[in-house]
């Protein structure tokens, strides 16, 4: 997973990595990620990336960029050349995937949602190199939202997912990259830390969780 903290924020690589597990599936997730990181820090190897080096150097089955938030939107000629380097530099074999993530209030200074994510995800759709495959995350944010009013995926900035939207990008990509459902997913994960101690991953509410997964599903699926 290649981005920033809109990729690592509560744990979203892990999380991806656990569902599967849960599932039955032998993934193994990684990510090359620094806060406020645009794909052009990535290629240039700035914020102490080595995003070049790890994509050149091992053999992913699947690898996901993420651009920062407001470049689709705003510098679409940007993205799509470093988007275009790094895709090139990635081994063939690899799966390439953009995560199209979702607008939030500050990006146009309006309440949410100030512009259908779909216009994010329609960006990267217009640079979408051939081999690759859009993460349609910001999408799932949008229908939750509509649907769940009186909650909200975003920590108190309104713009960075809370535990419940990492919970719910989770979801969604989970489902596109493996072609399972979402439903039925695992919660809660903990592991032993140091002396024994557990270390809990992610906990997400069961009503809560039954919703993102029902969302990711129609998102993914239609259905």
């Amino acid at each position: 997973m290649v981005g920033n903290s809109f990729t690592f924020y509560y744990n979203l690589p892990m999380t991806i990595e656990q569902l599967a597990i849960d599932k039955g599936l032998c993934w193994e997730v990684h990510q090359s990620t620094a806060s406020g990181a645009t794909l052009k820090h990535h290629w240039k190897g700035e914020k102490q990336l080595k995003t070049k080096r790890r994509i050149k150097r091992r053999k992913y089955d699947h690898i996901i960029f993420q651009e920062h938030s407001t470049n689709p939107l705003k510098a679409i000629d940007t993205t799509q050349k470093y988007l275009n380097k790094l895709v090139e530099r990635s081994s063939r074999n690899a799966t390439k995937y953009l995560y199209a993530t979702w607008c939030y209030p500050s990006v146009f200074n309006e309440e949410y949602p100030p512009v259908s994510s779909l216009k994010i995800e329609k960006a990267l759709a217009s640079i979408q190199p051939s081999n690759t495959v859009i993460l349609p995350v910001g999408r799932a944010f949008d229908l939750f939202h509509s649907r769940y009013q009186d909650q909200t995926l975003f920590t108190s900035d309104d713009k960075h997912p809370n535990p419940v939207g990492s919970y719910l990008a989770a979801c969604v990509i989970f489902s596109k990259i493996s072609g399972l459902s979402s439903k039925g997913l695992i919660r809660r994960v903990a592991k032993k830390g140091k002396n024994g101690k557990d270390v809990f991953y992610f906990i997400v509410e069961k009503k809560t969780a039954e919703q993102c997964q029902r969302i990711a599903d129609e998102i993914v699926f239609g259905n």
